[in-house]
């Protein structure tokens, strides 16, 4: 998987000034790492919202800082504002290519249930990412699991069930759902609708003093 570009400029700018930075189109980020010094930088925000959005926190992004070398890093703590949904401020960590890394990597569910086409079960989605450990270069963009195997309804599939390359360890917790097929929600409701009338229906009935007479 080929690391994604991004410029990068040193930043001067620090504290409450870099809101300035911001209405320039400007987004504050930090560079940082193991033996490396911690380096304000800033980014163009429209290049950083395009390379975000395809690498997530999960795949490299080669970070080019004016004239230098460019740095294989991750994206880390991406901040947005609570209105626009702007990033605001982004953490990336410098990677070294023989060490391993952790990351966040989205889960794709593909193909069709025999559960959901032939019962009309319910397919529900549980993990939407799992955490993963591995070296930068064996890192994937996602995981794709197929729900052919729900075939029946209660059918799931949890993390253990995932097939991964033997380059990657699985850091999610292995009894978590991934996926799973509920039984129809009408049939439940009917049913719950039939255990109700035949309670109130099980109820003795009780007599008035003014029944009793009209009975007798």
């Amino acid at each position: 998987m080929e690391a994604l570009e991004l410029k990068a400029e040193p930043r001067q700018v620090k504290g409450r000034a870099v809101k300035h930075l911001r209405q320039q189109g400007l987004v504050p980020v930090i560079l940082y790492g193991k033996d490396v010094e911690s380096t304000p930088l800033q980014v163009d925000e429209r290049a950083l919202e395009k390379v975000l959005d395809e690498a997530g926190t999960h795949q490299l992004i080669s970070l080019q800082i004016g004239n230098q070398r460019p740095q294989l890093t991750l994206a880390r703590d991406l901040q947005r504002d609570v209105i626009r949904r702007n990033f605001i401020h982004v953490d990336f960590y410098a990677v070294k290519m023989d060490q391993k890394v952790t990351a966040q990597v989205p889960v794709h569910l593909i193909g069709e249930s025999p559960a959901v086409e032939e019962q009309g079960g319910v397919l529900t989605q549980g993990l939407d990412e799992i955490e993963i450990e591995c070296l930068p270069s064996d890192l994937i963009s996602s995981v794709e699991v197929s729900i052919e195997p729900l075939k029946e309804l209660n059918d799931t599939i949890i993390v253990a069930d995932l097939v991964l390359p033997d380059t990657v360890t699985v850091l999610s917790e292995p009894e978590s759902m991934v996926a799973k097929v509920e039984p129809p929600r009408i049939i439940e409701e009917e049913e719950k609708e039939g255990e109700e009338e035949f309670a109130t229906s099980a109820e003795p009935e009780v007599l008035t003093a003014s029944r009793r007479e009209e009975d007798e």
